[in-house]
Formats: structure tokens, sequence, C-alpha cells
């Protein structure tokens, strides 16, 4: 979402629960310097539009110390909200798009747009993904790596990062599904183009043929044919045998992936991945 030149890449991961930050990556692992519960510094966490993000970003980056460089940030899905926007024909300016966007966002999600940083493919006259991210926490994270020696490189959205980093191995027609700690956003394509855009929410990771219920539901629900590929991003479910559906092409992409072990770190957890996919792609 945002982007800037910057020097050394730094990971942060802002996780459904925690704050991570990754400052190197060796042979030997990767360096986690930071590491932060959000229960215990981030007021107003039970919803994106309550919470206030400043506390819990300064903390992270005094924890990490004198740590320099460009600032690669991935947030958990639990903090966005995904929808699709369709440009209408005749539609007079950038002004306009963004308005209608703003528009369905308050639809869905019936949360007033204001609070929230929304941004998309606005170049394109087609129907395109949008996101939306807490303003509060853009806004944090400007303000706090300003105070170090950091230059803010890039905020960008969880399944928005495996999408663009795995870009090169999905096809133009199929559900692209990619799966985070407690939600799963589904892309339907076909030639290319953007027909659906749903994330769905879970409290225990769907098993394959759960998943596969839920895309066979919306295709029903727009009246087209199941797909016959669905490409799999991100910590999807364990593939199992599907004989009676012998016709779908699942396509598992990155799952050989093994992440380096963490330096200062007990465990891999969510935060621990995203800050990856900052400090490493």
């Amino acid at each position: 979402m945002l982007r800037k030149l910057g020097k050394r890449r730094l990971g942060m991961g802002v996780g459904a629960g925690e704050m991570l930050i990754v400052d190197g990556v060796s042979a030997q692992g990767a360096h986690v310097s930071s590491m932060l519960p959000l229960r215990d510094y981030l007021p107003g966490a039970s919803s994106p539009e309550t919470a206030i993000w400043e506390p819990a970003v300064s903390t992270a980056l005094a924890q990490a110390g004198k740590i320099s460089g460009n600032l690669q940030i991935s947030v958990s899905d639990d903090w966005v909200r995904y929808w699709m926007v369709t440009p209408p024909a005749g539609l007079g300016s950038l002004a306009e798009l963004r308005a209608l966007a703003a528009n369905r966002f308050e639809q869905l999600f019936g949360a007033p747009a204001e609070s929230w940083h929304i941004e998309a493919d606005w170049g394109d006259d087609r129907a395109m993904l949008a996101c939306a991210l807490p303003k509060s926490l853009i806004a944090a994270l400007g303000e706090v790596s300003r105070q170090h020696d950091c230059t803010l490189g890039s905020i960008v959205p969880e399944a928005v990062r495996l999408i663009n980093r795995d870009a090169g191995s999905l096809g133009d027609d199929g559900w692209v599904c990619s799966f985070g700690t407690h939600s799963f956003l589904a892309l339907l394509r076909v030639g290319g183009r953007l027909l659906s855009a749903r994330q769905f929410r879970f409290d225990l990771l769907p098993t394959l043929p759960e998943v596969l219920a839920r895309l066979e539901t919306e295709a029903l629900r727009m009246g087209l044919d199941m797909p016959q590929s669905i490409f799999l991003l991100g910590d999807a479910p364990p593939m199992v045998e599907l004989p009676d559906r012998s016709q779908l092409r699942i396509v598992p992409i990155g799952r050989q992936l093994a992440l380096p072990t963490p330096i200062g770190l007990d465990r891999k957890t969510d935060a621990y991945r995203l800050a990856l996919y900052g400090a490493m792609n």
C-alpha cells in the first residue's frame, strides 16, 4: 500500500495477537529483536475501529533497540477488510471511484469509511479488489518510525503480500484462496478478470472439503459453474484425497517453503511469519 526505496530490509509482523520485528536473516535463522503481546499494549483491541495503535508500535520499536533500515510491514488479515469494486460505465474521476469504494465498504461492513485507509488498483477500468486498513495503525506506524532510524518501506495486508509474492504461479482461471490465522480470502477469476472477492472468517482452520463447500456455495450464489482450478496460498488446510472431485485441480502454492529458525523466539507465530514476508521477499 505504501512503498518507498530504502536500505537494509527489516520485517514487522502485525499479527492477530502480537507484534514482532525481524531485523536480520542469515544461515543461522531470523533474529527477532522485538515481540509484543497486543493484549497488553493495544487499547481498544476488540475492534479495528477502536484500537489505539501508537502505544504498541512505539513499544515494539523501542524494544527492538537501535535498528535501522527499510521497515517492511505485513498486517494480519484479522485487521483488514476486503471487497470488490466494479467501476460503472461513464465514471468521471478517480475521486468518484474512491467515493464509490468507500460507500460500498460502509454498506458491507457497517462502519464509517473515514476510519479506514482504502486502497485498490485505481487505474483499472474493470472489477478490482479493494482493501482497507485502520487509519490509526498507518498513522502510528508513520509517526513512530520517524522517531527511529527507519524508512517506512511498505504496509501490506497479509493476503495481498501472498498474492503478489506468488503471482507467477497463479492461473487466470479459478479460485485463489489466501489463508491467514482466522480467515481466508477467496478470489474468483475467469480470463484474468475478477468476478468475486469474499473473506471467510473462522475460529478453527476449515478442512479442505469445508473450504470447497464454501466456494461452491459462493459460485452458486453468483449463478456460475464451480471452477476447476483452486490455488491455495498461505497456511492452507492439508491436502486430502477427494475421490468424488477428481475433476478439480487443487494447487498448493509455497507450502514447501520452510520458515527459518527464529532466534530469540521459542515458537513460530503468525506475527513471525508475517514479519518474514517483509524481511525476506
